[in-house]
């Protein structure tokens, strides 16, 4: 028999789901194919030799999303392989490395791959829940010390319900107003990851339980499938720190570590770390040196907050850093808001746009236009150190800027509300602490000071908490700095309004946190985000009247959607033609939405009049205020809208016998008419004399034809009808 395949099948929420193994990519330490309604992902597990010099877990996970499984082929004309993962991708590689790191032993320090390949894509069954379980069930079943399930859900909310949702969720739709996924064992947690539309405080902490119970299925699968194996565990070389060494830095550094946690300065933790390393080189590694380093001072610092109720810069648990806030700090840029935060500063630019500058998204759920995008750029400098400037931005700093984008996304007008594509670009020019909420801050400054109507300003901050080494006592610390972070639990991020949560993230370095810890924390976070706010409103209570004089000015007009061909024209001759005279850009939506963009408002109206009148379609019957622009023997042309003129006949001028048309008409002169027919060339009869008689049968008198000589009924140089 070829293979030797396992299957487990089991339902979660009315859909049938299954963990098999052994049939595919059987190479591979662990290989884990899962399947929920007609999704499937293939992840696996390998794990290689220890790394002496890695100072951290050095584990690395991929999420390759492939368009074949939705049946797409690249929109790219030019590279139709798959290359470069989408940031979609890159953020849910981070949400599965966030929810099982913590969950390894701190002594581990061998390389471990896992790949999560998307196989099968169904929009009612969202691949990344299915992922995250699977790669669960991957490593339990591999070599490496991963020995309890961890589940990830989806938490939606709809009428003000909390539910599971596995379907595909689009974020920039409010009907779902939470997008919240979780993960844990169901009863502690070890990742989120939250976008919401104004979720008040209580329903985020009720949509957490209720993602704990909704975890309860998949952790119970996992234990019935690993229960048909039986998994031998390696034994893997230890990283741990010697007690003996421990004990022995703990007394050499006892009375510089107390002048050192209440600073916490990072030029005097590097001069104690070389004070270590050059005290036991020769004895132990340099890793292990450093290791024993950051466990002693771990130990003080926790102390401190959790005995002495002190933090190593003397704020209070739930006390904020000086703020600064600052808006119009670079004058030829459309926004731009400065926001510091203790030794914390992002600077935000806003870009404005026209419609043809939105970005286009690919990937495996399809093609989407972002009129509203993020950035996050931080460069060396911003942490005191020198080295060489990537290019092209790591995963830290494609999530920041995700994780802002997402916080700002429930106030930001879509494109029909406000016509601009908006770019921001955070500038972290000096980090300490929560740079993402920073940039968060300094974007709703920009934003306002570019005179985008945003419908509230967002503030955001990041939580911390050190536990207790047994896990009873903890400390939620408010607005935490580098080594509060690096020595605590976890950095917690909430952004939000004055009226609710926005956005959630949380990295954690325990096995796991309790409900208790974040309902504290989220109520501290309000607490710090409304002073945020004081302090944002102090400097701009709301967006700029208008947008900046640098920036391109926008109208906006609708044509029929029969006519959309019409003003294009053939290979776009006549849109191209129209955008060069009036000196516009001119972009056209599917709808017949039009929207005009210049630096120039007159060159704005100039063409919003021409575009008028290719969407004008005349009324039979209907009476006009036009001007007369050309006279002739026969008759006279009267301009009805812009570029739009019809022909009123010298029978249709006057109940009279009309010898001389100048006698009754000359050029310049404003006239009132009548459409009395248009045919099927999309030429327009008009009648002075049905006006005065207000009546619309014109059609006796002068009961001539129209003769070639009358040059049809549009002169040239005008559209055609």
């Amino acid at each position: 028999m070829l293979f030797d395949e396992k299957l487990f099948e089991f339902e979660i929420e009315g859909q049938k789901a299954s963990f098999s193994t052994g049939k595919l990519a059987r190479r591979s330490q662990s290989a884990v194919f899962a399947r929920m309604g007609e999704t499937a992902v293939l992840v696996t597990v390998d794990t290689g030799a220890p790394n002496p010099e890695a100072d951290f877990f050095p584990m690395s996970v991929e999420y390759i999303e492939k368009l074949y499984a939705a049946g797409k082929i690249s929109s790219s004309r030019f590279v139709k392989r798959e290359r470069f993962p989408s940031n979609e991708a890159i953020l849910k590689s981070r949400m599965i490395d966030r929810s099982l790191r913590s969950r390894f032993p701190s002594d581990y320090r061998n390389t471990l791959s896992l790949t999560a390949t998307i196989l099968s894509y169904d929009e009612n069954a969202d691949p990344l829940i299915l992922a995250i379980n699977a790669a669960s069930v991957a490593l339990l079943l591999s070599k490496a010390p991963f020995t309890e399930p961890v589940s990830g859900v989806r938490i939606s909310m709809k009428d003000g319900k909390p539910y599971a949702n596995y379907k595909y969720m689009d974020e920039t739709s409010p009907e779902e107003t939470m997008n919240y996924v979780v993960s844990g064992d169901s009863k502690l947690f070890t990742m989120i990851d939250a976008g919401c539309y104004e979720v008040t405080e209580e329903k985020v902490i009720e949509g957490m339980k209720e993602g704990l119970e909704y975890m309860k299925p998949w952790i119970e699968a996992q234990k019935k499938f690993v229960a048909m194996f039986d998994v031998k565990k390696e034994e893997y070389q230890s990283f741990a720190v010697p007690e003996e060494l421990y004990n022995q830095m703990k007394v050499f550094l006892e009375n510089d570590i107390k002048s050192f946690i209440t600073g916490a300065d990072k030029e005097v933790e590097k001069e104690l770390q070389d004070k270590v390393l050059a005290e036991y080189a020769g004895k132990y590694t340099k890793n292990i040196i450093k290791d024993c380093f950051t466990k002693v001072v771990k130990k003080a610092v926790r102390k401190l907050m959790l005995e002495d109720k002190k933090r190593v810069d003397g704020r209070a648990m739930d006390e904020i850093r000086e703020l600064s806030m600052e808006v119009g700090l670079l004058p030829r840029v459309h926004g731009s808001g400065l926001f510091t935060r203790g030794q914390t500063q992002a600077l935000t630019i806003v870009t404005l746009g026209n419609t043809k500058d939105q970005q286009l998204a690919d990937d495996m759920t399809g093609e989407e236009l972002r009129s509203y995008m993020h950035f996050y750029n931080a460069l060396p400098f911003s942490l005191g150190e020198s080295g060489n400037v990537k290019w092209m931005p790591g995963r830290r700093e494609i999530g920041h800027g995700a994780l802002a984008e997402k916080a700002l996304r429930p106030v930001v007008p879509n494109i029909k509300e406000f016509p601009y594509t908006i770019l921001l670009m955070s500038e972290v020019l000096s980090q300490n602490g929560s740079s993402s909420m920073a940039s968060t801050c300094g974007s709703t400054l920009a934003l306002m000071d570019a005179g985008v109507p945003i419908r509230k300003p967002v503030s955001g901050i990041a939580m911390g908490v050190v536990t207790s080494e047994e896990g009873n006592d903890f400390q939620i610390l408010t607005d935490i700095k580098d080594v509060e972070d690096f020595y605590g639990d976890m950095d917690f991020k909430v952004a939000g309004t004055r009226d609710g949560v926005t956005a959630i993230q949380m990295d954690n370095k325990a096995a796991g946190l309790p409900i208790e810890v974040f309902e504290q924390a989220i109520a501290q976070a309000k607490k710090a985000r409304l002073e945020i706010l004081d302090g944002i409103e102090k400097v701009l209570d709301k967006p700029r009247e208008t947008v900046s004089k640098y920036a391109p000015k926008v109208g906006t007009t609708v044509i029929p959607v029969s006519k959309i061909g019409e003003l294009i024209g053939p290979g776009g001759k006549n849109i191209r033609e129209l955008s060069e005279s009036t000196h516009t850009e001119i972009n056209v939506e599917e709808d017949g939405t039009v929207y005009i963009f210049s630096n120039n408002q007159e060159d704005i109206e100039a063409a919003k009049a021409q575009i008028s009148g290719v969407s004008f379609v005349p009324e039979i019957g209907k009476i006009y205020k036009g001007t007369v622009v050309a006279v002739m023997p026969y008759g006279a042309f009267v301009e009805i809208a812009p570029n739009v003129s019809g022909l009123v006949h010298v029978s249709e001028m006057s109940d009279t016998f009309v010898k001389d048309v100048n006698d009754f008409v000359s050029e310049g002169q404003e006239v009132e008419v009548k459409v009395v027919e248009t045919d099927r060339d999309g030429k327009i009869k008009l009648s002075m004399k049905a006006v005065k008689e207000g009546n619309g049968d014109t059609n006796k008198g002068n009961d001539r034809e129209d003769r070639g000589d009358d040059k049809g009924f549009v002169r040239k140089g005008r559209r055609e009808f």
